[in-house]
């Protein structure tokens, strides 16, 4: 358990922000969530979940939800780093885990959580013009939330403040 940022104590949770190599290039491998799911349903988003019992570590969390999500066994990632975790509104505390999937042709998608995968060139979200910054005024202050349009896909929320993240430290 994690103490959010309302003072709360958020739940533990990983993702795994995976990269693939399409044509030579670095894409990033993408999730719309299944719309009957409780949390985030519909949404695009990195495969991960919720740290269990069972899981040896948080980022044991990232893979084992990769696994469940997309099919991807832990020998087909190689994971890179990790980046800073952050709160979601659902009340989960989220450590995104930064890695390349070997092998994108062995996706095995369960459908119960996930509708689709779908891949984005990194290039696009590196591209600032495609980086949308809105507010939104909250019980708690003004917020600020980054929206990227890609063909028929919006990414924003928790995704798009992780790639954010991660392109911004790129940048640095």
């Amino acid at each position: 358990m994690w103490l959010g940022s309302a003072g709360t104590m958020d739940r533990a949770a990983a993702v795994l922000f995976p990269f693939y190599w399409k044509d030579g290039l670095p894409w990033v491998l993408l999730t719309q969530r299944n719309a009957n799911l409780k949390h985030h349903s519909g949404q695009v988003s990195f495969p991960g979940g919720a740290f269990e019992e069972s899981d040896k570590n948080i980022k044991h969390t990232a893979l084992r939800e990769t696994q469940e999500e997309i099919g991807v066994i832990a020998d087909n990632i190689e994971l890179w780093g990790f980046l800073d975790g952050l709160s979601s509104i659902s009340g989960f505390y989220v450590t995104p885990f930064v890695g390349e999937i070997k092998d994108v042709t062995c996706l095995d998608i369960d459908n119960n959580e996930v509708e689709r995968v779908f891949g984005v060139p990194f290039a696009f979200f590196q591209d600032h013009k495609n980086r949308v910054k809105n507010k939104i005024r909250t019980p708690a202050g003004d917020r600020a939330y980054y929206v990227f349009k890609y063909k028929d896909n919006v990414i924003w929320g928790l995704t798009a403040q992780i790639i954010v993240q991660l392109v911004d430290r790129i940048n640095k």
